[in-house]
């Protein structure tokens, strides 16, 4: 049995990440992230195809995966009429979002806190409910904010007690714009933690500034056990940062089962089957991406050691 779990969106980042990915396409990468054995995987958006048309294919793309015993799909929905939308396919799981910072909130939800907890949410908790399906929040800018900077932890705190109460099973803490750090990680962790929360915890860095997997064993080590990647680590661009070019900024899938192999962590992947993945999205995207571990193997193979030079 898994130590951990791995919950990769790259086939719902890789459509921002790879604008001109081909719906056949997205349906192969989820397919082969399965066959690896990532057990859970954000697949689709439910976005309205006017204001993201990259998802206008996400009812295809849930209902087309070849989806194995024991997978969790699943869909993103930002409002009632995306998650029905959602809820007539074969999702498993329906994914919301709320920002711990007011501001942020209000200019990339374009409501209130208060308004996405007590309007938005029930009607959508209240379906999935009905449906018999689990609920995952994103919880944006639960570290920093790049309006407001250092989010309060004492207002994250709040705001995850009141999401518990209001019915859903997981909550995902998305550093944003890539500013925490690993001190910051631990307290916010720990002060969740004694609220003895009935959700599971999750994280989701974005490595904007190079500590995303740094942040990740930081989470690890106090006490997290789900973590958010993608493969190669893509990703559209970090949310307040448009001058940021779409692409990889989420923490790689295979570099962080790599260091949990390294230090004795099962993660259930089978990494060479996911370094499959990583060449899909790669071959996709017709450049390399920002992972690590697919570039080393091809240099640092273990190998028999050279024959001595023969010097005359």
């Amino acid at each position: 049995m898994a130590d951990v779990t791995i919950v990769d969106t790259s086939p719902r980042d890789g459509p921002v990440a790879l604008p001109k990915i081909r719906t056949p396409e997205k349906i192969a990468l989820a397919n082969s992230l399965m066959q690896s054995g990532s057990i859970k995987i954000d697949c689709a958006a439910f976005t309205h195809p006017r204001l993201r048309p990259e998802y206008a294919d996400a009812e295809k793309v849930i209902n087309a995966l070849e989806k194995r015993p024991g997978v969790t799909v699943i869909g993103l929905a930002p409002n009632e009429i995306a998650c029905r939308r959602a809820l007539n396919t074969t999702v498993d799981e329906i994914g919301i979002l709320v920002a711990g910072s007011e501001s942020f909130n209000r200019s990339v939800l374009g409501s209130s806190i208060r308004k996405t907890l007590y309007k938005t949410f029930p009607a959508i908790i209240q379906a999935c409910l009905e449906k018999g399906k689990t609920i995952r929040v994103y919880l944006l800018t639960a570290f920093c904010c790049q309006y407001e900077g250092r989010v309060p932890i004492k207002d994250i705190v709040e705001l995850a007690s009141k999401l518990v109460f209001l019915g859903v099973n997981e909550i995902s803490l998305v550093d944003t714009p890539g500013m925490a750090n690993p001190k910051q990680v631990k307290e916010t962790i720990a002060a969740l933690q004694d609220l003895n929360l009935k959700a599971n915890l999750a994280v989701h860095f974005h490595n904007t500034r190079g500590l995303g997997l740094t942040n990740c064993l930081a989470a690890y080590e106090a006490g997290i056990r789900i973590f958010d990647t993608a493969v190669g680590g893509l990703s559209g661009t970090p949310f307040g940062a448009p001058k940021m070019e779409a692409g990889c900024w989420n923490v790689p899938t295979e570099d962080l089962v790599y260091l949990f192999n390294e230090i004795g962590v099962n993660t259930g992947i089978n990494l060479d089957a996911l370094l499959d993945s990583v060449k899909l999205a790669r071959k996709m995207a017709g450049r390399e991406l920002s992972g690590h571990v697919l570039k080393a193997r091809a240099v640092f193979e273990l190998s028999n050691f050279p024959e001595p030079l023969k010097i005359r």
